[in-house]
């Protein structure tokens, strides 16, 4: 799309929702963001955000990594949080007729709240015309918490304690791809003619070898449980047809460890 347009992107202050931002005023759009972590609760706003923008970003969710989405004690909240948001959300588009790019995840339709929720709103958003990118693992450096991810957690333990852990045996499988590499797709997904698309790495890679890789930049040991992860073995089966992940898993680490250290340093 040509430069000038104005892009809202809900959910603009996460782990992909940055990298977007920054990836479109590069480009020369204007980018206006919105989110909970910076004080705009999503499920109050008002349309004149959405009446202001040329294109709509709906990537804001409760949500995280595996150690939130699955834990029995945050399901009612997700349940709540993400029905909420939906129906503010998806009524302000319904009003403004925006064009806009709903974010799925490949786990939409398996059995918890976060899995439910997101095959709810894909319906909704097919419904009303929206674009869909189905996303697979996305990684890249977090503000560790409750809510972060498995990469991010290994280099931080890794780092400041010796050794990369894993609750697991390390034997589930993952598509993984680098933040960088998930912005651009959405981007030419939201750009082509295309409705759907998922957005994944380009192989299966075992967390043991995510855990392993991740030991060796570092020169630590790793540490593994005796528990079967959870997986979801269904390949990508409508992937962009000009788009292929740049970023390696090596250097997706590297990159992960590098804003990791800086993160370690400035605190």
């Amino acid at each position: 799309m040509p430069g000038g347009t104005r892009e809202l992107i809900l959910g603009g202050a996460g782990l992909i929702g940055t990298t977007l931002a920054a990836s479109l005023r590069a480009r020369g759009h204007e980018v206006v963001a919105l989110d909970l972590k910076a004080g705009c609760d999503l499920r109050r706003v008002d349309d004149a955000p959405f009446l202001a923008c040329d294109r709509v970003w709906f990537l804001a969710w409760d949500t995280g990594g595996a150690k939130y989405i699955e834990a029995a004690e945050s399901q009612h909240e997700q349940y709540r949080h993400n029905c909420e948001l939906s129906a503010r959300i998806f009524d302000a588009l319904a009003r403004t007729r925006r064009p806009f790019l709903f974010t799925t995840s490949q786990l939409a339709g398996r059995a918890d709240a976060y899995g439910l929720t997101k095959l709810m709103a894909e319906h909704w958003a097919r419904q009303l015309g929206g674009k869909l990118a189905r996303l697979w693992n996305t990684y890249g450096w977090e503000q560790p918490d409750a809510r972060s991810h498995v990469v991010t957690d290994m280099v931080l333990a890794g780092l400041t304690r010796g050794r990369v852990e894993c609750l697991t045996d390390g034997a589930e499988r993952r598509r993984f791809v680098y933040k960088d590499d998930c912005a651009a797709a959405l981007i030419a997904l939201f750009d082509s003619t295309a409705q759907t698309a998922d957005i994944a790495g380009s192989e299966w890679l075992t967390i043991r070898q995510v855990a392993e890789e991740t030991a060796r930049q570092l020169g630590v040991e790793t540490r593994f449980g005796t528990a079967r992860g959870a997986e979801v073995i269904i390949d990508p089966e409508n992937l962009l047809p000009d788009w292929r992940p740049s970023v390696s898993l090596n250097e997706g680490i590297a990159r992960v460890i590098a804003e990791a250290r800086a993160y370690i340093q400035a605190v």
